[in-house]
This record gives C-alpha cells, structure tokens and sequence, in this order.
C-alpha cells in the first residue's frame, strides 16, 4: 500500500513512534506496559472492545477524511494550487485527518476503556498497542497511516499515574 497522505518512511517513523511515546511516562508514574499480546491471544474483553473500536474509528475516520479533502479542495480554490492548497492544511493542522475532534474523542476512549480493563485482565494490553499495533497486524495500513500523522497520543495523567 502506497502512502496516500505521507511517504512510507513518514509513516514507518510515526507508528514507531507513537509505539514507544508512553514509555516516556513511566518516571512520572504511568502504568507502563512493556508486553502486549497479539490480539488473537489476547481475552475476549480486549478482542470484543478492538471490534467496537474499529467500527467507531472507521466512520469517524470516514468523517474525517471527508473533511480534510474539502478543505483541501477550498484551500486550493482560495490559493490557486493543489501543492500550496495541501501545504496550508497540514500547516494548519499537523496531524491530517485526525486532527478533527471527532477521530481524537475515538482514540481518547478506547485509550481510557483499554487502560481500565487492564485493571481487571491478564495479561494487560498497553492502549497503544491494541489502539495502533493491533491496526497494523490487521494490515489495515490506510488507518495506521492516519493514525500515525498523530504528534502523540492525546492523554494525560491525573496525580495518581491514571490515564485522563
């Protein structure tokens, strides 16, 4: 699959990336979670959640890229140029398509529901991992590829360590 919005290298670096980033958390008290299973070894909670995960990701993807190729397609008509028209829009927002509020609500909860059954599951998944390797072992490399524009993943910790 050729990359539709970034080079191959691009989005290699972006998956990476966005793989090891929690990592980073660790020393501020993040639960960090160094081994996830493949999704076909993982329990059924995480399989049956990655299932809603997909359909609500897709339509909000579908969305997304809708929106993205209009402003595309009114940026080019303002400035004259599909290149110029293309450069302002990541200009304006870095992370593609899933810079649209919607697709970051999507990612946001699943994060949450993932992290909060590894309260509960053994063995735990790491959110990135099922949010984005997961993805990539589908070989649904049209969604890696948006989800990989992603500067970092959108969440926080509260005093305590937890995901917010």
């Amino acid at each position: 699959m050729k990359p539709k919005y970034m080079t191959q290298e691009g989005m290699n670096d972006g998956i990476a990336r966005l793989l090891v980033a929690p990592r980073d958390l660790g020393l501020s008290g993040a639960v960090v979670i160094h081994v996830s299973p493949a999704r076909g070894e993982a329990p059924a909670a995480y399989r049956a959640l990655f299932t809603k995960y997909r359909r609500e990701l897709k339509k909000a993807l579908e969305e997304a890229v809708e929106w993205w190729d209009y402003r595309t397609r009114s940026l080019q008509e303002e400035l004259g140029s599909a290149k110029q028209a293309r450069v302002a829009n990541w200009a304006e927002f870095p992370a593609g398509p899933v810079s649209d509020p919607a697709t970051v609500a999507v990612i946001r909860k699943y994060w949450l529901a993932c992290s909060e059954l590894n309260a509960s599951e053994v063995p735990p998944v790491a959110p990135e991992w099922f949010l984005l390797q997961w993805v990539v072992d589908e070989g649904d490399m049209g969604t890696a590829e948006l989800l990989s524009a992603m500067p970092y993943w959108p969440m926080g910790l509260d005093g305590a360590g937890r995901w917010t």
